[in-house]
C-alpha cells in the first residue's frame, strides 16, 4: 500500500450499542458453533467406535475453534482492537460455559483450573480478534 507520510488509515468508529451488538453475536456464534460441532461429535462416538477418552480433548479443541471463530468475528466487525474485543468475547463464552457445569454439577471449584480456562479463553479469544481485525 502506498501511504503518503503523515496520513494513516482511520478506524471504523462503532458506538457503543453497535459494539455491544457485536459482541454478543460474536459470543452467540461462538455459542451455536459449539452446539453444532459437539453434536456431530456426539454422533461420531455414537456410530463409531472412536473412544470417549478423548471427550476432554475434542471439548477443549471445540471451545478453540468456537472462541477464535467468535472473537474474530468481532474483530472483523468492530475493526479495531481485536486483541480486546476478542479476549473480552472468549471470557464472555467461558464463564457461560461454567454456567452451564454450574447447572449440570451444582458448583465449579474456584482454583488454578479455573485461572486456567479464563486465561485461555482471553488468550485464544485475543488472538481471534487480532485475526479478525487483520483479515
Amino acid at each position: 500500500m502506498n501511504r503518503q507520510p503523515g496520513h494513516h488509515i482511520a478506524a471504523p468508529i462503532v458506538t457503543t450499542p453497535g459494539l455491544i451488538k457485536i459482541l454478543l453475536k460474536a459470543v452467540a456464534l461462538a455459542l451455536i458453533l459449539s452446539v453444532v460441532l459437539l453434536f456431530i461429535a456426539a454422533l461420531v462416538f455414537y456410530f463409531t467406535a472412536v473412544s470417549e477418552k478423548i471427550t476432554p480433548y475434542l471439548v477443549f479443541g471445540v471451545s478453540l475453534v468456537a472462541i477464535i471463530t467468535g472473537s474474530s468475528y468481532a474483530g472483523k466487525h468492530i475493526g479495531t482492537r481485536g486483541w480486546l474485543y476478542g479476549g473480552i468475547v472468549g471470557l464472555i463464552y467461558v464463564i457461560l460455559m461454567l454456567a452451564t457445569g454450574i447447572f449440570i454439577r451444582d458448583s465449579v471449584a474456584v482454583n488454578l483450573n479455573l485461572i486456567t480456562k479464563l486465561f485461555l479463553g482471553f488468550v485464544f479469544g485475543a488472538i481471534g480478534g487480532m485475526w479478525g481485525v487483520n483479515r
